[in-house]
């Protein structure tokens, strides 16, 4: 199953970095990450490949430290 995300997170040193960690650590693959930034906060666009189910990867992401929002933008089966 491919699915796209939205995160919206705090800039604090390392975050980008942990929220990636932790989805490969869950069994995703990261096929593309687009980043921006402000002064206070990253606004991150990520598209997965994986079999597991999106919605627990979001809620896992949620609860990380430096992540305020995470949106579940798009999902559709593998090909």
């Amino acid at each position: 199953m491919s699915c796209s995300l939205e995160l919206a997170l705090d800039r604090a040193e390392g975050a980008l970095l942990r929220v990636l960690g932790t989805i490969e650590r869950r069994g995703w693959n990261v096929l593309s990450v687009n980043a921006a930034s402000t002064a206070h906060a990253y606004t991150v666009n990520v598209t997965l490949d994986g079999a597991r189910d999106p919605e627990t990867l979001c809620r896992q992401l949620q609860r990380l430290v430096d992540v305020r929002e995470v949106k579940l933008l798009s999902e559709s089966p593998l090909a």
